[in-house]
């Protein structure tokens, strides 16, 4: 666990380097067809447990819901989790299975055996073609800050630490104004901060951008 946290940790401190010197684009899930082959992302962090919405959440909200996506290959043995909604997983038609930083991958329902690493450089076809189109992508960013930036009606999202670990959430004006107040030692649902990223979603040039508000990490 602690060596996870200090992947994490590291990770974040680059982050912030970099959004504090060529700002922060907002990432975008659009709903969009896709047909073609797709492959594995490899090294995204699949189905987050996180304060906000799962990958798998974030689907179902924009209306993709029902089973794995895959139709070949399939799994040769019975009682594997296909075709399960289990998660939603990262997926590309580069069959390297990366994608560039600030890219854009594919989000879609996919079963716990499709989404194993296992499975990374196989073709994957579908028949089910609607999926998420995500924007902004950046290779070793971790869930919880690529999920801080997807849009939301809520102005302000906050990434914070917390018994170890990780999590982010979407805060109204009204939130934040609570969390000043209060020196960020406890957010809206009562839990210890012991390190936080605010962020505030703002509408520049017509598209949006993120500014870092407010910033204390604990080494």
């Amino acid at each position: 666990m602690e060596l996870v946290h200090n992947r994490e940790m590291e990770t974040l401190t680059r982050l912030l380097d970099q959004w504090k010197t060529i700002g922060i684009e907002s990432t975008g899930a659009t709903v969009v067809n896709y047909s073609g082959t797709l492959y594995n992302v490899e090294g995204s962090t699949s189905d987050p447990h996180i304060g906000g919405e799962t990958w798998k959440q974030l689907l179902i909200s924009h209306g993709i819901n029902g089973n794995c996506y895959v139709t070949s290959p399939l799994p040769t043995t019975t009682g594997t989790s296909h075709p399960g909604f289990n998660v939603g997983g990262h997926m590309t038609p580069n069959s390297s299975g990366d994608v560039a930083t600030g890219g854009t991958c594919y989000l879609m329902p996919l079963c716990s055996w499709h989404n194993s690493t296992a499975r990374d450089g196989q073709a994957f076809s579908h028949t089910e073609t609607e999926m998420l189109q995500l924007s902004g992508y950046m290779q070793g960013e971790i869930a919880v800050s690529f999920v801080a930036r997807l849009p939301s009606d809520k102005p302000y999202s906050i990434i914070y630490l917390s018994s170890g670990r990780w999590h982010t959430e979407n805060l109204s004006e009204s939130q934040v104004q609570s969390l000043r107040s209060e020196g960020f030692s406890v957010d809206t649902l009562g839990v210890e901060m012991d390190g936080h990223i605010l962020l505030k979603r703002n509408i520049l040039n017509g598209g949006s951008v993120l500014s870092l508000e407010d910033i204390r990490l604990i080494e």
